[in-house]
């Protein structure tokens, strides 16, 4: 049986229950070229169909038909395109002519091969391609060059799917310079994490300090990395923002009614005063004040009390 020469044989295969039970029912070594004959694999052109339709018209090759082993014999005889079976799963198994070593495999391996007669010599064998039968479905063994075509194709298409995933993934950074993913946080010790909360809490508490300032232009408050390490860097950067605070705000106050003066002496100062302008407070003599003289009565000396005995 003819097959277009269009169609890949070696994603084909075959089988044909029916003319196994036209043979018997099974398959055998004296009948399995000829159930392979009926494949779309089988080459008419072949010796092998030149020796049937001899023996089928000739009853002098009538018995080439009989069995497999002088079917096959009397094809290396001949010159050119043949058909002949390189592994029967049978005869492999076959300990005795009675008795199996193993229960045979059922895989037969057909192989279709060029003959060339040279004289005096052993005859030139070239193999085209190679055919197995698993039960009764005939499949072709693939060439090397198609399995090593699909395996380069496969591993094309896996790195092709591998670039168009990964190239969005590359990121740059000076640190870590090119990388795919980016990195985790490293995880920190009990110290570390305390500190780390503490100084979160007081830049949260700093930043959501009130500062006075009518035109709104003051500088917001220096921060710091959330992920520093080193405690007494945050120190003396909470340090340098108090002090700077202090220079820059240390005479203003928050209150409504703002106190002046000093301790022990305090004075409530007008609200819509600014607040550079304070009153002075009183001064206070601490010592005792001198009594008041009266006026208008002499004082009384010694000098000038009369005395009685000069009358």
């Amino acid at each position: 049986m003819d097959q277009s020469p269009d169609v890949n044989l070696e994603e084909v295969f075959w089988r044909s229950p029916q003319h196994v039970q036209m043979m018997g029912g099974f398959l055998h070594s004296n009948n399995i070229l000829f159930y392979f004959a009926e494949s779309p694999f089988f080459d008419a052109t072949s010796n092998n169909a030149s020796l049937a339709i001899q023996a089928n018209y000739n009853e002098a090759f009538r018995h080439f038909l009989e069995t497999r082993e002088v079917f096959e014999g009397r094809l290396k005889t001949m010159q050119g395109l043949e058909f002949m079976v390189t592994y029967d799963p049978l005869q492999d198994a076959a300990q005795s002519d009675t008795e199996f070593a193993h229960p045979p495999s059922n895989i037969w391996v057909i192989r279709k091969q060029q003959r060339q007669k040279r004289p005096g010599m052993e005859d030139d064998v070239v193999v085209l391609s190679t055919y197995y039968i698993v039960g009764d479905s005939v499949y072709m063994a693939p060439s090397v060059s198609s399995i090593v075509g699909n395996r380069i194709l496969s591993a094309v298409t896996s790195l092709t799917k591998l670039l168009t995933v990964a190239s969005p993934l590359p990121i740059f950074t000076p640190s870590y310079g090119h990388m795919y993913m980016p990195p985790g946080p490293k995880a920190l010790d009990g110290s570390q994490t305390s500190s780390q909360s503490q100084s979160q809490s007081q830049l949260q508490s700093k930043e959501f300090t009130p500062v006075p300032d009518s035109q709104g232009s003051t500088k917001p408050p220096l921060t710091s990395a959330t992920n520093v390490k080193d405690t007494s860097y945050q120190d003396t950067r909470n340090l340098m923002e108090a002090m700077n605070l202090l220079s820059k705000y240390g005479d203003e106050f928050m209150d409504e009614t703002p106190l002046s003066g000093e301790p022990g002496s305090f004075i409530l100062t007008k609200a819509n005063e600014p607040a550079g302008s304070t009153r002075q407070p009183p001064k206070t003599n601490m010592h005792a004040p001198a009594l008041p003289r009266k006026t208008g009565i002499p004082s009384i000396t010694e000098a000038s009390t009369p005395v009685r005995g000069a009358e």
